[in-house]
This record gives structure tokens, sequence and C-alpha cells, in this order.
């Protein structure tokens, strides 16, 4: 994720892994299954108030997140979704990266790109 002001900008693949980190919670305990539905609608109104700000994938993405596979490699092992992740962070002129990931945050630190927190 990227921040910029006071918003958050993200591949469109977040939609998706945020609804798998909520899901996730709630199999391992860490989230009672009832507030689920409650952390999803407060992220879809964060995405309606334009707190969060989705770039679509495209094939320039894709081709770029391959190219950061292979340059990254071997000194860093991204899965597939970081790379997309860090080349959409790359195709914006937005603020500091955010990310908990740490084969993100290893790439991050090798390409030089300024980290949030």
């Amino acid at each position: 994720m990227i921040v910029a002001g006071n918003t958050l900008v993200s591949s469109r693949l977040l939609f998706c892994e945020f609804r798998s980190a909520i899901l996730g919670k709630i199999s391992r305990g860490k989230l009672p299954a009832e507030s689920g539905p409650k952390v999803w609608q407060a992220f879809q109104d964060d995405v309606a108030a334009n707190k969060i700000r989705f770039v679509a994938l495209n094939d320039i993405l894709v081709k770029d997140a391959a190219d950061l596979l292979r340059e990254l490699h071997p000194k860093v092992t991204l899965r597939t979704l970081d790379a997309l992740h860090l080349a959409t962070y790359l195709s914006t002129e937005s603020g500091p990266l955010f990310t908990k990931d740490g084969r993100m945050l290893q790439a991050a630190v090798h390409l030089g790109l300024t980290l949030a927190g």
C-alpha cells in the first residue's frame, strides 16, 4: 500500500486480499466471526469515501511485476502478488510504501524505496 496524504493507494488486488485477511483472522480465532462483516463494511466505506484508491491491474503492471521477479532473484524471492503490489507502487507517484510483509520489505529496501513508519 502507498500512503498519499490521507489516502491509501493500492493495487486492485487489495480488495480480494483484505477479505482473505479477514476470513483468515476469523479462522485463526483472532477476530470474532460476527466482526467480519463489520470490518468488511468499514473497508468498503473507506473505499467509497476515497480513503482507499485502487490502481487497476493491466498488462504493463503484470510485465513490470515479472521484471521485478527477475531483477530481485535470487536476492529476494518475491511471491507473485507482492511483485504486482510493488509494480503498482512503482507505477504511481504517491508517498511511502506501507507493508508488513517481510519479503516485500526486503524487496523495497533492495530497490531503495521509501517506507512508511
